[in-house]
């Protein structure tokens, strides 16, 4: 409570400005992280993931078994800070959507959308 009573005390513009400048902080953390590692090597780590979760769970329908664990693993890849401002959905969306394009690349050896068809 005591923390609250400060937060009222501090003019509404002070925290504007102190609020805009936490994002505008967070955002260039973020896109340098992405810069430094990568898409493409994020995107690499996740591919070596899928492989060894296609090697670890061999039995019929662990589909939903392996994705989650892709998914964990992934995540911890994640320094600390982004874990708590990337939703896990939108991590499962990224990696899915990363899994699509492989198995549409190993069907044909194009990257042609041929698995939707």
């Amino acid at each position: 409570m005591e923390l609250l009573e400060f937060i009222k005390q501090i003019p509404l513009p002070i925290l504007i400005i102190v609020l805009a400048i936490l994002v505008i902080v967070t955002i260039v953390v973020v896109v340098q992280y992405i810069k430094q590692k990568g898409l493409d090597g994020i995107r690499e780590d996740v591919y070596q993931l899928i492989l060894k979760a296609e090697h670890m769970y061999n039995e019929s329908g662990a589909g939903k078994q392996k994705f989650e664990w892709v998914i964990q693993q992934a995540r911890g890849l994640l320094p600390k800070w982004l874990q708590i401002l990337v939703p896990e959905s939108a991590l499962e969306k990224l990696v899915q959507k990363w899994f699509e394009g492989v198995k549409d690349l190993l069907d044909d050896g194009k990257v042609n959308n041929s698995q939707n068809k």
